[in-house]
């Protein structure tokens, strides 16, 4: 009598669960969920969150710890504006796969928008430290700093920003700190330095702000009765 079928006949057969192998973390997908997983980008390009949700959810059954999909995932919520949803796969990211920009920017966007200031800004350091020039880490990183009133560190991180990348939405967020202290000569000029940045919603930014601190100057200046 074998070894293996005494073994059986003493202790009866493995459990089922005895049999799969343990997740594997891995950041790309396997073949097997590959067409799936092209299913999910594609609904994130063409904004269709509840479908790029449904593949990515269906990529992580076969494959638990994907950092694509966990990423895919957690930023389709984000956009659905679920953020407490995000968290968990993009905590799951950020936790097995440190070296991805992606990974730590959702983070960090899904926190922000949870209301967690802390660790929406850890996580955008974390994006920035690995790809210093990312302006969508370094917008999150900014939005955090003005609301806490931290604007030497903001603009400290800006100037770090500018010797990786020389970019004009970095101008555009200098000028948001700037109006925000006051500073109208400098964030005007800032606006006019930046008024070209691909990513329009930066200038519209600069502008509102620009107003309201207006305003607010003349509003300070009005005498009162």
């Amino acid at each position: 009598m074998s070894t293996l079928l005494l073994l059986l006949l003493t202790f009866g057969s493995p459990p089922a669960d005895a049999k799969k192998p343990p997740p594997v973390a891995s950041w790309r997908v396997g073949d097997a969920v590959a067409d799936e997983h092209k299913k999910g980008m594609t609904a994130l390009t063409s904004a269709d969150w509840a479908a790029a949700e449904a593949s990515f959810k269906l990529v992580l059954v076969a494959e638990p710890e994907c950092g694509q999909a966990l990423t895919g995932l957690g930023r389709a919520l984000v956009m659905q504006g679920r953020p407490a949803d995000a968290l968990p796969p993009l905590q799951a990211a950020t936790r097995l796969f440190a070296d991805q920009v992606e990974a730590h920017l959702w983070h960090a966007k899904a926190a922000a928008a949870s209301g967690d200031r802390p660790t929406a800004l850890a996580e955008a350091k974390a994006a920035i430290l690995i790809k210093p020039g990312n302006v969508d880490a370094q917008r999150v990183a900014q939005g955090v700093l003005r609301e806490e009133t931290r604007h030497d560190e903001a603009h400290a991180m800006l100037a770090t920003a500018r010797v990786a990348a020389n970019n004009p939405a970095f101008d555009c967020m200098e000028g948001v700190l700037f109006a925000r202290e006051g500073k109208l000569g400098d964030a005007q000029r800032m606006g006019t330095t930046c008024s070209g940045v691909p990513d329009t919603t930066l200038y519209t930014e600069l502008t509102r702000e620009i107003s309201e601190a207006v305003t607010r100057s003349e509003g300070a200046a009005t005498p009162t009765p």
